[in-house]
């Protein structure tokens, strides 16, 4: 095998880890949200703040903080960037194509095989569908690795846009990582939930705390 396969298989899986890692922590800084709420409302009765009064205070620098909140836009459709990006969606449109005629549930519905088989292929023609909506192509490639699709083989471009493709996720997988949810995720003890709320204050509100003695 060559080396620049070996990079290209080095890279997809590369790549695949880091979406995996961003989903969990995107996870779990969503189902934390709430949590965070409730602990961040329950330090400012803790402490005698009037919550409902500093929001009020503050509403016009509460707008530009969250208005401005890296990742909120995340999900919106990307604009092709340069000749790479075009080719690569191109190349892999092909790929999905050639999986649709495997994974199509018009196709599958009439092939002799059991209703779990029927539901795992149509599964794959969905998850396909989206990652190529989405450029995940490892996912097309798993798909046609598993159902023996023949893969494009201009492996040096596919290694080039799946580096600079890394370090776009890997961008949104820090901002996560610094997020409040998150961070209270991860904040094992009730003075360390403290100081992280401290730490939201005073970056939302400038609110500065006394030193305890």
């Amino acid at each position: 095998m060559s080396a620049s396969i070996l990079k290209w298989k080095m890279t997809v899986n590369q790549l695949r880890y880091l979406y995996e890692e961003l989903h969990i922590v995107k996870t779990m800084a969503d189902e934390m949200g709430p949590e965070f709420q409730q602990y961040y409302e329950d330090f400012c009765r803790r402490h005698g703040i009037d919550l409902d009064a500093l929001n009020r205070d503050n509403a016009e620098q509460l707008h530009d903080q969250f208005s401005q909140n890296p990742g909120t836009k995340e999900e919106e459709e990307r604009e092709f960037k340069d000749k790479d990006d075009e080719e690569m969606h191109e190349i892999f449109s092909k790929l999905f194509r050639k999986l649709a005629m495997h994974l199509h549930p018009d196709r599958v519905v009439n092939l002799d095989l059991t209703q779990d088989e029927k539901d795992d292929m149509i599964k794959a023609f969905t998850e396909s569908k989206t990652a190529l909506e989405e450029r995940r192509y490892f996912i097309l490639i798993d798909y046609a690795e598993k159902h023996n699709v023949p893969l494009p083989k201009n492996y040096s471009q596919q290694t080039r846009w799946m580096l600079k493709e890394k370090e776009l996720v890997r961008g949104k997988l820090e901002t996560k990582l610094a997020s409040y949810n998150y961070m209270f995720a991860e904040a094992e003890t009730n003075e360390a939930k403290d100081n992280l709320i401290k730490q939201f204050m005073k970056q939302i509100f400038n609110y500065e705390f006394e030193e305890e003695s």
